[in-house]
């Protein structure tokens, strides 16, 4: 299944800024169908962003370990 960014605008409770915040993660075959699932479960405050085909984990240092690549585009197909 495919796996989409969600992206959320919202008032920092400190700052008083507009600051946009990652949201979870949605799976849905397309970006429609995501949209539609935020609409239907009460996340229609999230906007669909893009397809996530990959994460690349950190070391502890911070530096990507290319070694731990989670890779969704080969999952899903």
């Amino acid at each position: 299944m495919r796996t989409w960014e969600t992206i959320i605008r919202a008032t920092d409770p400190v700052t008083g800024e507009l600051k946009t915040f990652g949201g979870p993660n949605i799976q849905a075959p397309s970006q429609q169908l995501a949209h539609e699932y935020c609409q239907a479960n009460g996340m229609g405050y999230c906007r669909i962003g893009n397809e996530i085909v990959a994460e690349i984990l950190a070391r502890p240092d911070g530096s990507p370990d290319w070694n731990q690549r989670i890779d969704y585009d080969n999952n899903n197909n």
